[in-house]
């Protein structure tokens, strides 16, 4: 079985289900380039309940389960990916061939030495957070609600995780454009002084992106092609290529073309993609008190496109070949 294929088996797996899940789509951040409006805030604790039902009705019949926390900032939140996470590690105690793990998307402004701590002890293993230069490039674009600066709260946060020795994989979203790509020898450097020799941290470049936010036609951006190009001249500055997260295009399957990954964002809403948070073709269900869950068949069927034609550029993003180009 070629490597393509097997992956299209995997994202098709009924004994695999990966929920994403927006413990609340309020921010402490606003940075220039996003694309939430931060109107929804916190589940409530009927939705709360409703997400460990869900839950607890499919782990039998899982051999993993993958739990990726979102937003918003979900930090605001901890009480309920504490909850959440705690009701699945029992689950876990009953089932023991299931397989378990979550990762975070955070702004890291939140992840003290304390947060982290709790977070791996609940199965949180992975970290993914930005970081868009030192300090005088990243409180520009990644600025607070009240337009203070961001940058040194991070960086110490991951300076005192350094010096913990908490297992997790953390990664280190460098994003830039063609404003800024030439500013980042700085951060590059700070990094490779103080992070990189700690096996846990790992660097991935990405370039900013028009994502249907309010200031998108203000946004400078890069072509595929250069971006690719700005993305091998950053990597050579890391001075640990170990320590690069990269993705193979040609081999990378999105969440949202998998059959077996669903999200559920804080009003109970199941959604496929993260980005196009409010087009309705997003929407493809809703998430009912008791657990159970709505799918409307004809709006889930078209994320899936990908894997059913065999088409590797629409599984690496049906967003843009569903949503945005439709």
């Amino acid at each position: 079985m070629s490597l393509t294929k097997l992956l299209v088996k995997k994202a098709l797996d009924p004994n695999y289900l990966n929920l994403i899940l927006f413990p609340t789509e309020r921010c402490n951040f606003r940075c220039i380039y996003c694309y939430e409006n931060y109107q929804m805030g916190g589940m409530t604790s009927e939705i709360v309940a409703s997400i460990k039902k869900l839950i607890s009705v499919r782990v039998p019949d899982l051999k993993k389960l993958e739990i990726s926390w979102f937003g918003g900032e979900p930090l605001l939140k901890k009480d309920i990916i504490r909850e959440i996470s705690c009701h699945i590690i029992d689950l876990t105690q009953e089932c023991s061939d299931l397989k378990y793990g979550a990762n975070i998307t955070t702004n890291g402004y939140f992840l003290d030495t304390i947060t982290f701590q709790e977070l791996v002890s609940l199965g949180i293993n992975t970290y993914q957070i930005s970081l868009d230069g030192d300090y005088e490039v990243h409180n520009q674009t990644r600025k607070r609600a009240d337009g203070k600066g961001t940058f040194n709260t991070i960086w110490r946060n991951l300076l005192a995780i350094r010096d913990t020795d908490y297992p997790a994989h953390i990664i280190l979203r460098v994003h830039f454009s063609p404003d800024t790509w030439t500013q980042l020898s700085p951060l590059i450097e700070m990094i490779n002084t103080e992070l990189i020799d700690d096996g846990r941290f790992y660097v991935y470049f990405k370039s900013i992106s028009r994502l249907g936010g309010e200031n998108d036609e203000n946004l400078s951006i890069f072509s595929d092609q250069d971006e690719g190009k700005v993305i091998q001249i950053l990597q050579e500055q890391v001075k640990n290529s170990q320590q690069l997260e990269t993705v193979d295009i040609n081999q990378y399957i999105c969440y949202a073309s998998k059959g077996n990954s669903l999200a559920i964002r804080a009003n109970g809403d199941i959604i496929k993609c993260t980005v196009a948070l409010d087009s309705p073709k997003n929407k493809i269900g809703h998430l009912n008190l008791d657990g159970t869950v709505e799918i409307e068949r004809e709006l889930f069927l078209p994320w899936l496109k990908g894997l059913e034609i065999g088409d590797q550029k629409i599984m690496a993003c049906p967003w843009y070949n569903y949503v945005k180009n439709s």
